[in-house]
């Protein structure tokens, strides 16, 4: 958790004040996920952010992979990432995500692991208008601890619902 906490107030300080008041804005968005793999879940989450400028953000998000659903498999995250956007045509902006999560995982039978590393992610992002957008995208957590549950990728797709404030 500490580790969380000193990234997320280096995430704060990657831009100048000066440059920061320009086109900054904070986020908040809820999320809804769906496992790649079998056997496949539902899972939800909240995501606060805050954009620097048109190609760069830092967000810390909570993700529950089967909040949605019955699933005997699930893990639950916090993350701090820095995103990276693109514009691409029109309202529409690809982005790349990068951070790192603390995840907790338990299985069918009840063991449970707990493991820090690195997540990533890709997607697109439409701006409905000035204060809401969405985001399609694809994100991988690294879980498990070889002890109790092995090692391990967790992929899924997210598609999230942003308000800018």
């Amino acid at each position: 958790m500490k580790r969380i906490i000193a990234i997320s107030i280096l995430c704060a300080s990657v831009m100048p004040a000066a440059h920061a008041e320009e086109q900054a804005e904070n986020y908040v968005g809820v999320s809804a996920s769906k496992l790649i793999a079998t056997p496949s879940s539902t899972g939800a989450g909240v995501v606060l952010g805050h954009r620097y400028n048109e190609h760069l953000a830092a967000e810390i998000a909570y993700e529950d992979s089967g909040a949605l659903s019955a699933a005997p498999d699930r893990t639950t995250a916090l993350s701090v990432a820095v995103l990276g956007f693109v514009p691409l045509y029109g309202e529409f902006e690809g982005f790349a995500r990068v951070g790192y999560a603390s995840a907790h995982s338990k299985d069918a039978t009840g063991v449970t692991a707990n493991h820090g590393d690195v997540t990533y992610g890709a997607g697109i992002e439409y701006h409905l208008n000035d204060k809401y957008s969405v985001d399609l995208g694809w994100n991988r957590l690294r879980i498990g601890d070889n002890v109790g549950i092995p090692r391990g990728n967790e992929n899924s797709y997210v598609l999230t619902v942003l308000r800018s404030f």
